[in-house]
């Protein structure tokens, strides 16, 4: 199992991405994160119980739609599958309400075929003024206890444009869902020793995004705390290679 955790030196030939584009209730802006991918990229649209469903947008696009509301975990774990089942081997994550620009896309793929064990992870600059300070100081929050917990530092722990490793993601032992999902993903990925990889993103929260965002500061702060409680005490307690067993399935 070990060996199979490494970053590959060279790229497979064989390095196949999609935009996988997670949607609840953004019919105004997914059609132009969609259009906005490069030319040939092909999209999985997940319609996450949206209240106007979110249209089919081209040949290159899939939509997939549940009858109601699951949370984006489980958006992305059924988009994971559909890239998967697709022949694809990585997915670009992004965010359907615009604040993910599309055309950095062609980056994060550029990453993943030199990295392709690693995640690609989006990094934002907060520091402009654009930026919620509730956002700011929930994102430097995260990145300590990340930082603690897997003696990883990553600028930006909690942005959701990432390009993820289809397989190796698939064998992450995660419990959680709802807002706690991606970041549970990050630290076992962490303690599983797959390499995240940063790259830069701006950070973009205008006022329709802000209206789009799903984000509950107290619900999912609250359960954010709770769980990085149980893996600080866990990763001062437990050897890295147990941590390590614990986050990946054999």
């Amino acid at each position: 199992m070990g060996d199979s955790f490494q970053v590959q030196s060279e790229p497979p030939p064989d390095v196949r991405i999609c935009a996988l584009v997670p949607c609840h209730n953004n019919a105004d802006t997914v059609r132009g994160v969609v259009r906005g991918l490069p030319a040939g990229t092909f999209a999985i649209v997940v319609d996450d119980g949206s209240d106007v469903p979110a249209p089919a947008q081209s040949p290159m696009c899939e939509v997939l739609r549940f009858p109601r509301n699951r949370g984006k975990a489980e958006a992305l774990k059924a988009g994971f599958a559909e890239a998967a089942a697709r022949g694809f081997t990585h997915a670009v994550a992004l965010d359907a309400d615009g604040q993910h620009p599309p055309e950095l896309f062609g980056k994060f793929a550029e990453a993943a075929r030199a990295n392709p064990g690693a995640i690609i992870a989006g990094v934002r600059d907060f520091s402009g003024k654009s930026v919620p300070p509730a956002r700011r100081f929930m994102n430097k929050f995260s990145n300590f206890w990340f930082r603690f917990e897997t003696s990883v530092d990553l600028g930006d722990t909690q942005c959701g444009y990432r390009c993820y490793p289809l397989e190796k993601v698939s064998r992450l032992k995660i419990s959680r869902g709802g807002f706690a999902y991606e970041a549970e993903l990050l630290v076992r990925a962490a303690w599983a020793g797959i390499e995240i990889i940063p790259v830069e993103v701006p950070a973009i929260y205008t006022e329709e995004s802000l209206r789009a965002s799903h984000y509950r500061p107290i619900a999912d702060t609250a359960r954010f705390s709770a769980m990085n409680a149980g893996f600080a005490f866990m990763s001062l307690v437990l050897p890295r290679k147990f941590l390590r067993r614990l986050s990946v399935a054999e």
